[in-house]
């Protein structure tokens, strides 16, 4: 009977160490079940907040001093653009060619501008091309001259004949009178057309056609004809 009772007491001791390994194990995984459900929980909480922190981080930079100095950059590069693609502006008169200012220039006596321009920037292949005589009466596109530059000639022809709205000023004897064409005086030969101006009063506006004069180029031009304007 003692050894029964002996044994007895074994199996219940062992049970007893298995009933507390298994409840040691059992604590320790659902220990580590419980920490990583934590964990798992904690980081789903942070990642919101970190991408709100990284959004707001991106928007702050995109509203800050570097975007604002790149569009001032686009702004100035634009407004340099646009200038250079910005032309000067042209205009056409009719002059008189009074010969050579240098080799890259030439000198005009504009005949219906309020402009003074006298010398004009003209290409020297161009101008023995036009193997302009002095007096000559040439037809000229220019362009707006900067920083204290002569105009620049963009187009030159030499015309038959030209026609100008203007003022007769008066006679200076039989054969000349005097016209003003947008604030220039220009003194015509006017033996072809004398019969229409003999009568004509001073200041009359008159519509006049005349050419360069082609027995002497350097002479004053010849009206070949006139028209009184109403």
């Amino acid at each position: 009977m003692r050894i029964k009772k002996s044994n007895s007491n074994k199996k219940w001791i062992l049970g007893l160490i298995i009933g507390v390994i298994l409840g040691l194990v059992g604590g320790v995984v659902a220990g580590y079940y419980i920490s990583s459900h934590i964990a798992t929980q904690k980081q789903q909480v942070s990642s919101p907040a970190s991408t709100q922190q990284q959004s707001q981080a991106e928007s702050t930079t995109s509203s800050g001093v570097l975007p604002q100095t790149s569009k001032s950059q686009q702004n100035q590069q634009q407004a340099q653009e646009g200038t250079n693609l910005q032309k000067p502006k042209t205009y056409k008169a009719y002059g008189r060619y009074l010969g050579e200012a240098d080799r890259h220039s030439i000198e005009v006596n504009l005949l219906n501008t309020s402009f003074d321009y006298k010398t004009f920037e003209f290409e020297p292949a161009n101008i023995q091309k036009y193997n302009l005589q002095p007096g000559q009466i040439v037809e000229l596109e220019f362009e707006e001259p900067h920083d204290g530059r002569n105009p620049k000639i963009t187009n030159l022809n030499v015309p038959d004949e030209i026609t100008l709205k203007g003022k007769f000023i008066g006679l200076a004897d039989n054969n000349f009178a005097e016209f003003l064409f947008d604030q220039k005086h220009v003194v015509l030969q006017i033996t072809a057309v004398s019969d229409k101006i003999s009568y004509l009063d001073e200041n009359t506006d008159v519509e006049v056609t005349f050419k360069t004069n082609p027995q002497d180029p350097n002479s004053n031009p010849v009206v070949t004809d006139i028209k009184i304007l109403k």
